[in-house]
């Protein structure tokens, strides 16, 4: 440590841009974490079977109206065929099977659009807002015995509401900035730097990115403003309000003529800690059932 502060005094400016860089390129590792991860992101992979290696991409989150889609991937082997079979979730329907078929396959994701031939299966897109699909995919090569891909184990997928594409970059912007911000005054505080400024840096990037910009997103997606505690039990709501509480007690333990760098580290160990929680997760469901959601007007 001690090494550390001596080079940063030697070379402040140097010192200052390697920090910066290594905060940016940390936080840029983290979303990629956050992009792959998480109930709502593709299913993605490939599976050995006697007939070949099948591709296979499983949407789990999707548009109001959007049919979802189901996907093995070109080059699909030959002697594979398959069906899906699916039911709304937490409703009392009897489960549907419908079979895969050679078509092409078009969706979007994060504003990028993108088109797979293969074959697959498209299921009719539902209408209330975080509605979810249970689904099994089973493969079948020649006349041997069907199989899920996924064993036991179903597959969810959640509908939103259409989101404004700016409204997302807005949001994802501003927590990239705050993610960046809160790495850079850990290692700002490690150095016995002039980290104040950023406690308040963060602080501030940190409440418009998760509590202005990301409530507008989860309203359009979701029809509700807020769905942690005290109104619902969504981890990616209660995890920024433990991330916030934190932060603001390394302000207050740093405020005036105070310099205290351990609430400083504790907070941003937090914050990585709560990064490496995959995002949606245990987040807004609608009931067939009951007509309600946790989480969500429906």
């Amino acid at each position: 440590m001690d090494k550390l502060r001596e080079t940063a005094n030697r070379k402040p400016r140097l010192t200052r841009w390697l920090l910066w860089f290594l905060a940016i390129i940390l936080t840029l590792g983290m979303f990629a974490y956050q992009d792959k991860t998480g109930p709502t992101y593709p299913l993605e992979g490939s599976l050995d079977t006697e007939a070949g290696e099948v591709q296979f991409k499983f949407l789990r989150s999707e548009t109001i109206g959007t049919d979802l889609q189901i996907i093995l991937v070109d080059p699909v082997p030959d002697g594979v065929s398959g069906y899906v079979q699916y039911r709304r979730y937490k409703s009392d329907d009897d489960w549907s099977t419908t079979p895969l078929v050679a078509d092409t396959f078009a969706f979007s994701r994060h504003g990028h659009s993108a088109t797979i031939s293969g074959m697959g299966a498209k299921l009719p897109g539902l209408q209330e807002r975080a509605g979810k699909y249970e689904y099994f995919v089973f493969l079948q090569i020649e006349d041997g015995e069907p199989f899920s891909v996924t064993g036991d184990q179903a597959i969810y997928a959640r509908y939103k509401g259409e989101v404004p594409g700016l409204v997302i970059v807005i949001h994802v912007f501003v927590i990239f900035l705050s993610m960046t911000f809160a790495l850079r005054t850990v290692f700002e505080a490690l150095i016995d730097g002039n980290y104040k400024w950023m406690i308040w840096a963060t602080l501030i990037s940190f409440l418009l990115g998760a509590f202005v910009f990301g409530p507008w997103v989860q309203w359009y997606a979701f029809g509700v403003w807020w769905s942690g505690i005290p109104f619902g039990y969504d981890w990616t709501d209660n995890k920024v309000l433990l991330e916030l509480a934190f932060w603001i007690w390394a302000a207050i333990a740093n405020r005036g003529e105070r310099r205290n760098p351990v609430p400083v580290y504790i907070a941003g160990f937090v914050t990585l800690l709560i990064y490496f929680i995959p995002h949606s997760i245990f987040g807004s469901e609608y009931d067939y059932r009951t007509g309600t959601g946790r989480g969500t007007a429906g």
